[in-house]
């Protein structure tokens, strides 16, 4: 029996890289996509809505037609999908693909990770007037587990949202894997990109270690790399927020190896940094 992974992340942790390795290492065996339907996902109303048939008739027949077609390609070889718009509809794909379905949940470090989004603007105020604010999640949306942040909403830096999207999504997971019955791997960005992690997500997939992919670090693949033009924000106003910093322990995450200053060269090497 062939099986559909799917990765779970926030997004802005690896997953074109690790699309175009499994890609171009196991094209015979594996079926390797990225992101295919992007926000067509419509993650933001799958998380409260939980079945694409309470979306509006085009957003469902798009997921309809993506998972038909995962379940027709699974005759011929596994199906793996990278990338981040999915992670809501995880609970319906569980509930449609049963036992032909495991989760690769790729996690990272919530402070780079909030940098990068920040760095693509999320959140922030838009350059034109007719450009929407780029809001991965709100408080406000159905179905998000902390909930209290409807309150401060307003008040909350983009950088501290970008932290929030990353603590919803991670709770997420945490959640699900609790209740999931599908096969479940956690893989951190960090061991990833140090050379490790590849040889437990290649048993996780069945295929056979590859040692060009191996005992390497990896270089990072970004095609949408942007810098932060304000220069860094304070990166320790995430320990204000103890319902984050909860979500980011159990993952095995604090600050105190972060480093500020490469931090400041990779997203703001322009600008003085404060601090």
């Amino acid at each position: 029996m062939h099986r559909a992974t799917f990765v779970l992340s926030t997004g802005r942790c690896g997953t074109q890289w690790l699309a175009r390795k499994l890609d171009a290492a196991f094209k015979d065996s594996l079926r390797v996509s990225h992101e295919p339907l992007d926000n067509e996902y419509q993650p933001r109303l799958m998380l409260g809505r939980r079945t694409p048939h309470a979306l509006d008739e085009k957003s469902c027949s798009v997921i309809l037609r993506h998972v038909e077609e995962i379940e027709r390609g699974l005759e011929i070889k596994p199906y793996v999908e990278c990338g981040h718009p999915c992670w809501s509809t995880l609970p319906y794909l569980a509930s449609r693909l049963g036992e032909k379905m495991q989760i690769l949940h790729l996690i990272r470090h919530p402070i780079p990770t909030a940098l990068s989004w920040l760095s693509r603007s999320a959140y922030l105020p838009p350059l034109l007037p007719h450009l929407r604010e780029k809001v991965l999640l709100s408080a406000f949306d159905e179905g998000v587990t902390f909930t209290e942040y409807r309150d401060r909403w307003s008040s909350l830096l983009p950088f501290e949202k970008c932290v929030y999207y990353w603590a919803e999504v991670n709770a997420f997971g945490l959640n699900l894997e609790k209740r999931a019955t599908v096969p479940w791997l956690r893989v951190s960005f960090e061991n990833l990109f140090e050379g490790r992690g590849l040889e437990s997500i290649e048993r996780f997939l069945g295929v056979p270690d590859v040692p060009s992919i191996q005992g390497e670090r990896a270089e990072i693949v970004d095609e949408h790399r942007s810098l932060i033009g304000e220069g860094l924000p304070d990166l320790d106003i995430w320990r204000s927020h103890p319902a984050l910093l909860e979500t980011a322990i159990r993952l095995g995450y604090d600050s105190s190896d972060l480093d500020h200053e490469s931090l400041g060269w990779r997203y703001a090497p322009f600008v003085r940094s404060p601090g």
